[in-house]
Order: C-alpha cells, then sequence, then structure tokens
C-alpha cells in the first residue's frame, strides 16, 4: 500500500513564466535526527536532499512520511489519521504518523519529479509576514504533553513514566497489527533507548533501499513483506556505500593540499569525515587539518 510522500521544491526558480515546472529533481526522506528534550526527545526530519531520482521507472522507496506532500488512496488517512489528542505539535508528528503507517502496512516513496512547491520564508520576504500558530497564548505545556503522547506511542521514549502522558483512544490513534515496530527501529537503525540515529541518506537516496527492498512486494501489491528482512544489515549496506567514496575525497585532500585552496579543503576534510575516512587514513586527514590551520 503506497503512499507519495515528500518535501515540498522551493517554488523560487521552479516554475516557468507559463507556470509549468522547471525542475526535474525533488527531495527524498532520508535526513533524520533526535532533538528536544529528554524523556520526549523526538525524530525530527531536517532539509532533506534534492536532486534527480535515482529511480527513474517509478517513486522511489523510502522510509519516512512527510507532511509536506502526502498523497494515497484515502484509506491511509481513515487508518492512520492525526491524533487529535496532540494539540500545538509542530515537529514530532510526522515521524508518529510515518511509524504508525509502517506497522499499518503502509510503504512510502518519493515522487520522481516535484509536482508541488512551496514558498519558504528564507527565501521569501512576503512569507516572513505571516504569523504561525504558535504565537497563541493560553496553550503553555500543551506542546509537551503531546510529543509525551506521540513518543509514547510509537515506543520512541521507553523510559517514559506509563502515568505522565494521555491514553485516550489508543485503538484509533495507536500502532497497526501489519508489522512489527522493532523491525522499523532495527533496519533504519534507530536507538530509542538513547535517542540516537544514523543518516540514511547513503542508503536511501542512492537507491540501495529501493533496489533491494522493492522486488519484496507481496503478489497481491499490498505492502513490502518486510518478514523476509529481519536479517537484514542495513548498516553494512552504508558503511560499503560511504566507502566507495574514499578514493574521491582522499585525492580532494590533496589536491587541496598540493593547491593550498582552502575553499576545497575545508569541504574535503567535512567530507572525509562524513564518510569515515578520517577512521581509514588518519595520517592523511591531520596533515591536511595542519594546513588548513596554517601549520
Amino acid at each position: 500500500m503506497a503512499v507519495l510522500s515528500s518535501y515540498l521544491s522551493d517554488v523560487q526558480g521552479s516554475l516557468t513564466p507559463a507556470g509549468d515546472s522547471a525542475r526535474n529533481t525533488r527531495p527524498i526522506m532520508c535526513n533524520s535526527d533526535f532533538e528536544g528534550m529528554m524523556p520526549a526527545r523526538y525524530l525530527r526530519h531536517g532539509s532533506q536532499p534534492e536532486d534527480v531520482a535515482e529511480i527513474r521507472d517509478m517513486p522511489q522507496l523510502q522510509p519516512f512520511w512527510a507532511a509536506g506532500f502526502s498523497f494515497s488512496k484515502g484509506h491511509f488517512k481513515l487508518r492512520v489519521p492525526y491524533d487529535a489528542y496532540q494539540p500545538m505539535v509542530f515537529q514530532g508528528e510526522e515521524i508518529a504518523i510515518g511509524i504508525r503507517g509502517f506497522t499499518h502496512g503502509y510503504d512510502f516513496y518519493a515522487p520522481r519529479d516535484s509536482v508541488v512547491f512551496h514558498e519558504y520564508a528564507d527565501n521569501s520576504a512576503r512569507r516572513k509576514k505571516i504569523h504561525m500558530f504558535w504565537e497563541n497564548t493560553g496553550h503553555k505545556g500543551e506542546g509537551q504533553k503531546s510529543l509525551k503522547r506521540a513518543t509514547a506511542i510509537i515506543g520512541m521514549a521507553p523510559d517514559l513514566d506509563p502515568n505522565s502522558w494521555d491514553h485516550s483512544e489508543l485503538k484509533r490513534y495507536g500502532l497497526g497489527t501489519v508489522r512489527d515496530l522493532s523491525l522499523f527501529y532495527k533496519l533504519f537503525l534507530i536507538n530509542t533507548k538513547e535517542r540516537k540515529a544514523t543518516q540514511l541518506c547513503p542508503f536511501v537516496k542512492t537507491g540501495i533501499m529501493h533496489r533491494e527492498f522493492q522486488p519484496l512486494l507481496r503478489p497481491d501489491g499490498l505492502g513490502i513483506d518486510y518478514t523476509s528482512l529481519t536479517n537484514y544489515d542495513t548498516r553494512s549496506k552504508i558503511r560499503t556505500q560511504l566507502e566507495r567514496q574514499h578514493p574521491y575525497w582522499e585525492q580532494r585532500l590533496r589536491d587541496g593540499m598540493a593547491h593550498k585552496d582552502m575553499e576545497i579543503l575545508r569541504d574535503a576534510i567535512n567530507n572525509a569525515r562524513r564518510v569515515g575516512l578520517a577512521e581509514k587514513n588518519p595520517d592523511l586527514m591531520t596533515q591536511a587539518e595542519r594546513v588548513l590551520n596554517g601549520g
């Protein structure tokens, strides 16, 4: 059961004078990390990478649901409705709906190209004048209570006191029974005890997840058969993908040092850390950092 979902491309530069789309790219949901206060820290989706889709013959499989754009058959909203007991929440509802959807058997796909656009405040003086819902007064503490409920329902706060959150209508707003919650956390490298997440873009954006999970679509078309993935090692897939980038960033480090180009060197050092090159070649990293710092 598929849901098309993604963040939206910026409308700036996205439309032709005739109103047609000028883009052949789209964001894909893979960049997330924990934020907020304990014990109700939640997984927030950050800025997502926008590129030409790696998979071109169909929408591309991704692990997360996005509130910005969600297109599906109506039964998704009937089975996974917005929780009426979570007022004053802006960040935190996306991961809750996405995980609830996963346990109900839904899969999330990024569209091949952006089809809906958004006017982001960072690039629009007009947009900055719009009032936000959190400016309303008289709701102090409600957002934190809502986040406790959201994280507790999806098992993201295993140490949360059960008496500290609202248990109303859990049958309606709770988890499904099609897929096991723990498998989601295992496959997508989310540590709920320590509230830590792993950067999944090397696994998702590159199409690895799609190419290896999509063939497991059930014969009746009702979602990926995740029972075949209980022993899947996502972490090793990411490690292998990152190691493939080592030769490129090694060369960029050497180029930056040879030409004393600090911009290239700074970028190469940051990316070398991202792909784990610092652990593989610490001497090269030390040398590059020394040059960057004028040593």
